[in-house]
C-alpha cells in the first residue's frame, strides 16, 4: 500500500484545524504559572489547534507552553514538563527557539541543543521546530513522536520502508531521511508536509490494503 494512493484525502486534510481541549486542572504548575494564566484567561478550558501555535512563535514564551499544551493536553507523564519549565531550563528554551523562528538548523545543532536541556525529547523538540517553520538540513521540519514511529515500523506503506527499524534511540540519526521522504511524497501527492504527517498521525495505524475481489452476495445469504 502506498501514501499516494490516498492523494485525494490527503489534500483534503484541514492540518490547521487539528486541536485538542486543554483543562486547566491539569496545568497547575509552580513555574510559568502566570504564563499559563494568562492562556487560559480565567476559563477552565482552552481549545488550541495548529494555527494557534504558528501565529503564537512571536511570543515565544506564550509559544512554548502553548506547543506543550497542544503536544501533552493532559501534562504527559512523569515530570517532564515540570522540568521543562523550571526557570533555567526555560530560559534556554527561549534563547534556543528564538533563533529557530525561519530559519535553516543542522541536525547537529538539533542534536546539541536536546542535550543541553534536561528532559527535551525529540518529540517534543520537533514540535516546536514544526510550528516555528525551521527548516533542518533543507527540508521542513516535521513532527516525529512514538505513534508516527509505530506506524513506519507497522510496514504499511511503501515509501516508509527504508525507515523501518527506526526507534527512540536511533530516531535522530533517521529525522533528515524522514523529512526528506514526507516532503517528497507531499509533492507527489500535491500537498503540504503538514498533511502527509498528519494523515499518518491519524489514519496510519486504521488503514490496510484491500486484497481479493470484492464480493457482492445476495441479501438473503445475510
Amino acid at each position: 500500500m502506498k501514501i499516494t494512493d490516498f492523494e485525494y484525502l490527503i489534500q483534503e486534510i484541514p492540518y490547521k484545524n487539528h486541536s485538542f481541549d486543554i483543562k486547566k486542572s491539569n496545568w497547575k504548575c509552580d513555574n510559568q504559572s502566570r504564563i499559563i494564566d494568562r492562556i487560559f484567561e480565567g476559563e477552565d478550558i482552552v481549545t488550541l489547534n495548529r494555527y494557534d501555535l504558528i501565529n503564537s512563535k512571536w511570543d515565544i514564551e506564550e509559544f512554548i507552553i502553548k506547543t506543550l499544551m497542544w503536544g501533552y493536553p493532559t501534562k504527559g507523564r512523569g515530570n517532564n514538563i515540570n522540568t521543562l519549565l523550571m526557570e533555567d531550563n526555560f530560559k534556554k528554551l527561549i534563547y534556543k527557539l528564538e533563533l529557530y523562528k525561519d530559519t535553516e538548523i543542522s541536525i547537529g545543532t538539533l542534536k546539541k541543543d536536546m542535550d543541553e536541556i534536561p528532559r527535551l525529547g525529540l518529540s517534543t523538540i520537533t514540535k516546536f521546530t514544526h510550528f516555528l517553520n525551521t527548516r533542518i538540513e533543507g527540508f521542513r521540519a516535521l513532527i516525529l513522536d512514538a505513534r508516527i514511529i509505530e506506524v513506519i515500523n507497522s510496514g504499511r506503506f511503501e515509501e516508509l520502508n527504508s525507515l523501518k527499524g527506526i526507534n527512540i534511540n536511533n530516531a535522530l540519526r533517521k529525522y533528515v531521511d524522514y523529512i526528506h521522504i514526507i516532503d517528497m511524497i507531499s509533492k507527489d501527492t500535491n500537498s503540504q508536509p503538514d498533511q502527509v504527517e498528519m494523515f499518518l498521525f491519524t489514519l496510519g495505524k486504521n488503514l490496510s490494503e484491500i486484497q481479493g475481489e470484492e464480493y457482492y452476495g445476495d441479501i438473503t445469504d445475510m
